[in-house]
């Protein structure tokens, strides 16, 4: 996956476990643009999931987005990192 800047304004804003309403007013970005952008990244690993007490989640449906938050994983904070 190629890392563009619409993906690195997500990824900076996931130092901290992030709802999908902040990701999409913090960066601008549509609501579409914005979850195939979140969808991909954690796809490739960059992302991790959480719950909202910050228990590790293995996936989320678009329908539940209000209670999944999105976290940098170790491979998204070397990409940061570059």
């Amino acid at each position: 996956m190629e890392i563009l800047s619409d993906e690195r304004k997500v990824l900076a804003l996931l130092i901290h476990a992030e709802s999908m309403d902040t990701i999409i007013r913090e960066t601008g970005l549509q609501a579409k643009v914005a979850l195939d952008i979140v969808r991909n990244l954690v796809h490739y690993g960059y992302v991790k999931l959480t719950d909202t007490e910050g228990k590790p989640v293995s996936m989320f449906s678009p329908d539940k987005l209000k209670a999944v938050r999105f976290m940098l994983s170790a491979k998204g904070f070397d990409v940061l990192e570059e």
